[in-house]
């Protein structure tokens, strides 16, 4: 079945639009919890997690899924690319979607439209990020965390003593506990850097957009991988059969891996011909990739090498992200390596790279625990502390604004923008807020816009105030994803002219 013009983009908004007001009545401290029913009809959970309710939802009609899939497509990228937002790009996405829409039907041209909103985009983002502040101490991080739990003061302060006993490059795993107690334990845990999967098909959490083995085995081989040799057949193939006594995931970490290669595994991995493997390939460049994998191979007591595959590493858990790589409890014992690693600190004492390889060496991971008395309470707990973990995250990396969507609002009043789209959209989140929070959002947003930067309205108190006094934070990383993944979304929405099912 075709369709055209009007009655295409009609089509996929009801998609759009119906994902979207399921989610965004999560938003916030005062927001409410969706039940989601287990696909077999045998359970239930109750969140407020805006990625796994997209990702429960779907509809009959092809080219309506096809509208709820452009929600989840920019939910999924914000996840895989901030490690929150997700709910706040569902609200950007259905405004702008739908101001497109309306702009559309008036005349506008799309292409004159498209140019704009980038331009606005780039003005915005650019407003957020110098704005933005970098993040100095655990009070600060336990704020954030505190924002994206909804103000729960157990999460927020389980995440602030995690970030003072370990440190702000801690890598941080959440999972499910047979306790009542949430608590949390320090491990080991080594981090190689800009080095990740190569392909998303090996995704085994995607709620988290990464991969996660216990007790694998982990190749390392410094070089491109430029075929399906003999060698590494044989490596695959021992994970063709998963009901053996000696089955165990596979990790594969290479310097590069040419397309058919890895379109041979992929394709066996798609077809089950072989089961939980994952290739892992690396963005460092010579000497670096060299040490780095040599690091690697001391704390999982690997065999290094750039000519073969050796000897495999262990480690109690690996965590494979887009960017990073992380081994809880490596088998290795590296405290010799480290130490000679010093000494030759000691000689070049400029040498930054060096010094960044000890601090990596020397890192830690936390482990988070959630228990409760019922599996919901459980997992909606859960649900909160990966928000946090992920905001604080994010945070750290490209610091923090005043929350509770107030950049957006300040932005839309600091800036000469172009469209009504994204004038639209910036007031998207905070009246969503407000809405959920059973308040007339335009009541306040005189009173708010009348004050500087960084005042807001304060749900938890009922009153305008001074979020940098309060601790109400946002992620600037968060932020400006989340609008960039709106407003990508939003250009391809307003191309759309004919449909075909």
């Amino acid at each position: 079945m075709i369709t055209k013009g009007k009655e295409a983009k009609e089509k996929l908004l009801e998609g759009i639009n119906e994902i979207s007001d399921v989610v965004k009545m999560t938003l916030g401290a005062k927001g409410k919890t969706v039940l989601l029913s287990d696909k077999y009809g045998i359970g239930f959970s109750v969140t407020k997690d805006g990625y796994n309710i997209t990702q429960a939802i779907t509809f009959e009609d092809e080219i309506k899924n096809c509208g709820a899939d452009f929600i989840k497509n920019a939910a999924n990228q914000t996840v895989n690319n901030g490690g929150d937002g997700t709910t706040s790009t569902t609200i950007l996405t259905q405004s702008m979607c739908n101001s497109m829409f309306n702009e559309i039907e008036l005349g506008k041209n799309p292409n004159i439209l498209i140019n704009d909103l980038k331009e606005d985009l780039k003005n915005v983002t650019e407003f957020i990020q110098e704005n933005s502040k970098k993040v100095e101490n655990t009070e600060e991080i336990r704020n954030i965390a505190k924002v994206s739990s909804n103000h729960d003061d157990e999460i927020s302060n389980l995440i602030k003593d995690i970030y003072d006993k370990a440190g702000n490059n801690v890598t941080i795993d959440v999972i499910e506990s047979d306790d009542s107690e949430t608590t949390f334990e320090i491990v080991n845990g080594y981090t190689m850097k800009e080095t990740g999967y190569s392909s998303n098909v090996f995704i085994n959490n995607p709620d988290k957009g990464r991969i996660e083995f216990n007790n694998p085995r982990i190749f390392l081989y410094n070089n491109k991988v430029r075929q399906m040799s003999h060698e590494l057949l044989t490596i695959f193939m021992e994970n063709a059969d998963r009901n053996s006594d000696d089955f165990r995931p596979l990790v594969l970490i290479v310097e590069d891996i040419e397309e058919a290669p890895l379109r041979e595994i992929v394709t066996a991995f798609n077809n089950q011909m072989i089961f939980s493997v994952a290739v892992v390939q690396t963005n460092l460049i010579y000497e670096d990739r060299k040490n780095v994998f040599i690091d690697t191979s001391h704390v999982i007591d690997a065999e290094y090498s750039d000519s073969k595959f050796g000897k495999f590493g262990e480690c109690e858990k690996i965590i494979i992200e887009k960017d990073n790589v992380t081994f809880i409890n490596g088998k290795g014992n590296p405290q010799k390596y480290i130490q000679k690693l010093k000494k030759e600190q000691e000689k070049n004492k400029d040498n930054i790279f060096l010094k960044k390889r000890l601090f990596s060496l020397e890192s830690t991971a936390a482990i988070i625990n959630v228990g409760g008395k019922l599996g919901t309470e459980i997992s909606e707990k859960k649900d909160r502390i990966d928000d946090a973990v992920l905001a604080v995250k994010s945070s750290i990396q490209e610091g923090y604004c005043p929350g509770g969507s107030t950049m957006y609002l300040f932005a839309k009043r600091n800036l000469e923008l172009k469209t009504e789209i994204m004038k639209e959209a910036l007031l998207s989140c905070y009246k969503q807020l407000m809405i959920n929070a059973e308040l007339e959002p335009f009541y306040y947003l005189r009173e708010i816009e009348s004050k500087e930067l960084g005042f807001g309205y304060n749900l938890i108190k009922d009153e305008v105030t001074d979020f940098y006094k309060d601790g109400i934070f946002d992620s600037t990383k968060v932020l400006r994803i989340a609008l960039e993944n709106a407003v990508h979304t939003a250009c391809n929405f307003a191309l759309i002219n004919a449909t075909v099912s």
